[in-house]
């Protein structure tokens, strides 16, 4: 007899809980985080070093998620890394530039040559690759962009000068 009333009573209490958890998350009291855009990540990056962004590269997994950044000074390299949903900055790294920095690190503009925005190497990969852009770099006069989308992934370089694209691959994401 107190197997039957045992069951019906679990039941119940079973129910009960599922109703209370589902009415919580309709309610909205659950927090949706939104990851922070790169634009974002970029201005919290130049509060913290006044320089160049060479590079800012989204990276995810099961335990976080974080952008990590390289700005340049004129004597400098700064990696920085934030929190990708508060923008918190979690680690800072500086060490003096090198000639092989030198060799990657391309002023805005030159004397002869300018080269165009990350936002307009951006929209020149958006026209052959939709999806959201994970990576961006400046390396040697190219501006190499990954972008994913769904289950694909895009690689697609851009060159910094005259804002051509001039490689594009196209992968599944692994």
């Amino acid at each position: 007899m107190k197997k039957m009333i045992m069951i019906p009573a679990l039941v119940i209490t079973l129910g009960v809980g599922a109703a209370i958890g589902s009415t919580t998350l309709l309610s909205g009291n659950a927090q949706e985080k939104k990851v922070l855009s790169m634009q974002e990540i970029e201005k919290k990056a130049l509060a913290v070093v006044d320089g160049k962004v060479a590079n800012i590269e989204f990276d995810q997994n099961q335990f976080s998620s974080i952008y990590e950044v390289e700005v340049y000074t004129d004597t400098e390299e700064y990696d920085l890394k934030f929190d990708a949903y508060s923008g918190k900055l979690l680690k800072q790294k500086k060490e003096r530039l090198d000639d092989d920095d030198w060799d990657d690190h391309i002023p805005a503009t030159t004397a002869t040559t300018k080269i165009i925005t990350k936002e307009q190497a951006i929209k020149t990969a958006q026209t052959k690759a939709k999806g959201k852009v994970t990576k961006i770099k400046l390396d040697d006069g190219v501006y190499e962009i990954e972008l994913k989308d769904g289950q694909y992934e895009y690689e697609v370089d851009v060159d910094a000068v005259s804002g051509n694209i001039i490689d594009f691959e196209q992968g599944f994401d692994d």
